[in-house]
């Protein structure tokens, strides 16, 4: 459908709910997820409102070309002007392309997932009757198996019963990833650098480089990770009448941080050495060179400086893993640049 679209000489949209003086925040029609594709492949697009007159009167031949429908679409769907105009599909940038989603809703529940098959750029059998997390699930192999992309991994909610690492329900991406601060990451880079961690950070950059790409095999997660081993859980707050219990976390390398969750964990999860806090890998965010110079070293550095998304993860017998507590947004901070180069890297298979 997405290739229909494309194609088209011109798509017309009619806001049957929008009257002349409406906006598109109010249509359903940006709350639908089929109409996600309808409106990011068509190159050339006109929207009618209620009693078929051009939104806002805007006499244009194509109103993707014209500011101030555009600025109404970045507020009513979410979506960055770049793509509503000039939108490719493919896998690149994954995450946000879950996040647009994450807001809509089908009437079967399993078209949500099908509904972006055409925006990824990915063929795969439409089986009705399955359920929304397998086929939220069978989407995100393919978006894996394509490229690696770890960002996908970084949500919160449910976990699906397809894969832990895995949501149960798109909306799990509403949630938006950590935040750059390029203005500060000059001051980082000298507060932080010391030409004694060269060796050290070094090693870790080829270990990082060497790692293989996350892959999916018969529902096994190979994941590279920066590991952190979980040396001390301690339950802050178990209140019979609060319906959530605080835990305070040790992990090597990173400050003390608590999480909340809405049920206590397992007896095993709080046996020593039973949790690890990752920050999941990809080579393909290094240099394939394994030679890095100061610069490219300080700007490792401070990268790896940074607080993270941290996944935390149970040990499972047979050496696999399982992430567990996804229902809460885990961000880590390493604690300073040292504990950073002496970091594991490990390559873990997740259940």
């Amino acid at each position: 459908m997405f290739a229909w679209y494309r194609r088209s000489a011109l798509t017309i949209v009619h806001l049957s709910d929008i009257p002349n003086t409406g906006s598109f925040w109010t249509s359903e029609w940006f709350r639908r997820g089929w109409t996600l594709q309808e409106l990011l492949a068509p190159r050339t697009i006109l929207f009618y409102t209620q009693n078929w007159s051009l939104y806002k009167n805007l006499a244009d031949s194509n109103h993707k070309t014209d500011a101030i429908v555009i600025e109404e679409l970045e507020k009513a769907t979410g979506i960055e002007s770049q793509f509503l105009t000039d939108f490719s599909p493919g896998v690149d940038d994954a995450r946000s392309r879950l996040r647009w989603a994450s807001w809509r809703h089908t009437t079967r529940d399993e078209d949500i997932a099908y509904s972006l098959f055409g925006i990824f750029d990915l063929h795969l059998p439409v089986m009705y009757g399955e359920s929304a997390e397998k086929a939220l699930g069978r989407l995100l192999v393919e978006i894996i198996s394509h490229s690696g992309d770890i960002s996908i991994l970084d949500w919160v909610g449910e976990a699906s019963s397809f894969h832990s690492c895995f949501p149960a329900h798109i909306t799990s991406y509403q949630t938006l990833p950590l935040p750059r601060s390029p203005d500060t990451d000059e001051q980082l880079l000298e507060m932080s650098w010391q030409p004694s961690l060269s060796t050290a950070l070094r090693k870790l950059c080829r270990s990082l480089t060497e790692s293989p790409l996350p892959e999916f095999i018969n529902r096994r997660l190979t994941l590279p990770c920066i590991i952190h081993g979980v040396t001390a859980v301690r339950l802050k707050r178990d209140n019979a009448l609060s319906p959530s219990y605080k835990y305070r976390i040790l992990a090597s390398g990173l400050r003390p941080l608590e999480i909340t969750l809405p049920v206590k964990l397992e007896d095993a999860a709080m046996k020593q050495g039973a949790l690890q806090l990752v920050r999941p890998w990809h080579s393909k965010l290094l240099s394939p060179s394994a030679e890095l110079d100061a610069t490219t070293e300080k700007q490792l550095l401070s990268t790896l400086e940074k607080p993270f998304h941290a996944l935390l993860l149970i040990q499972l017998p047979h050496n696999e893993y399982k992430r567990i507590a996804s229902s809460t947004l885990i961000v880590a901070q390493p604690v300073d640049s040292g504990s950073v180069v002496q970091s594991e890297v490990r390559t873990l298979n997740i259940v």
